[in-house]
């Protein structure tokens, strides 16, 4: 993986097991962040997201029935033995001048883009 600046976040390390979070994180857990996340198995990136919901969603898959190919993908790694480590990167709103009026800019979504983009991970295909 040679993606600078993300930090490890969590990992999901067992089956019908709750991933862990990184101390750091504490009771920042449910604070609304715009976050890039990627989701890592032996240093290759298998997805990439991006969220306004902060560190909870990233470390949720585990019980997100409409992400079916990422919950599968990480059920398998973790039968296969591997550990689905869970990287981000707080990505802030940026406000911009357009016309006099100001527009808050979302930039999470687009650098999530460029990223699914660049890499082409698996687990963000269409199942």
């Amino acid at each position: 993986m040679n993606i600078r600046n993300f930090k490890k976040i969590g990992e999901y390390y067992a089956l019908d097991t709750d991933p862990s979070y990184e101390e750091y994180i504490g009771r920042q857990k449910s604070k609304k962040l715009s976050l890039v996340y990627l989701m890592v198995v032996n240093n290759e990136i298998l997805y990439i997201g991006e969220t306004r919901g902060g560190y909870y969603r990233p470390l949720s898959y585990h019980k997100n029935n409409i992400m079916k190919n990422q919950k599968d993908g990480i059920a398998k790694e973790l039968n296969n033995g591997n550990k689905v480590e869970v990287f981000a990167l707080e990505i802030p709103n940026q406000e911009i001048q357009i016309n006099g009026e100001k527009v808050e800019c979302y930039l999470a979504q687009d650098y999530e883009k460029f990223l699914i983009k660049k890499y082409s991970p698996q687990w963000n295909g269409r199942a």
